[in-house]
């Protein structure tokens, strides 16, 4: 069998992947929406009726309300996480989030505060309280507001980083504060 010849990759090749999640990280990203998918599903049929999203979401929260069967009801899950990827994660997480109350939220905005500023040490214990956490993902999440930093971005860039890490860092709250009440 004769070899194929070796592909050169160009510096463009690399900066073309830059910022694009790997599929663990998108396959966690689903796990962790169909986490936040049984959470809203747990909310009253009102307030489910109230979210801003899309009438298909809406619709799969309450009929997950009405299924028994474990196996249909994961499935449903499932289906519930992957139309929540096209919803605002914020606008998903302030219905979630007053369950948490606002004590949480502020110790919350304050673990972001010291993963920015410290990085490893500050992981390393945010990881240990939040079971949850993948460290790969909130890593990145960090890394990438710094990369930001370093290239002079804008305050708008650096809010937009700082809430993508604020709203990884509330999902893994929720999901390992759900964890500990079963």
């Amino acid at each position: 069998m004769a070899r194929r010849p070796q592909q050169r990759y160009t510096n463009d090749d690399f900066e073309a992947l830059e910022g694009r999640a790997s599929k663990t990280e998108q396959k966690k990203a689903v796990q962790r929406m169909a986490a936040l998918g049984e959470q809203l599903a747990n909310l009253p049929s009102k307030k489910i009726q109230q979210l801003p999203v899309d009438e298909r979401l809406i619709e799969a929260l309450l009929d997950a309300q009405s299924i028994t069967s474990f196996e249909a009801k994961r499935r449903q899950f499932l289906r519930v996480g992957k139309l929540l990827r096209n919803e605002d994660e914020t606008v998903i997480l302030s219905y979630l989030t007053p369950q948490q109350g606002l004590k949480k939220q502020a110790q919350l905005e304050r673990w972001v505060d010291r993963l920015i500023e410290q990085g490893d040490s500050a992981l390393k214990e945010f990881i240990k309280m939040h079971n949850a956490t993948d460290r790969h993902t909130l890593r990145q999440h960090i890394l990438r507001y710094h990369r930001d930093k370093g290239l002079e971005a804008t305050d708008e860039e650096l809010q937009v980083a700082r809430q993508r890490i604020l709203n990884y860092v509330q999902q893994v709250a929720l999901l390992s504060d759900q964890g500990k009440a079963k």
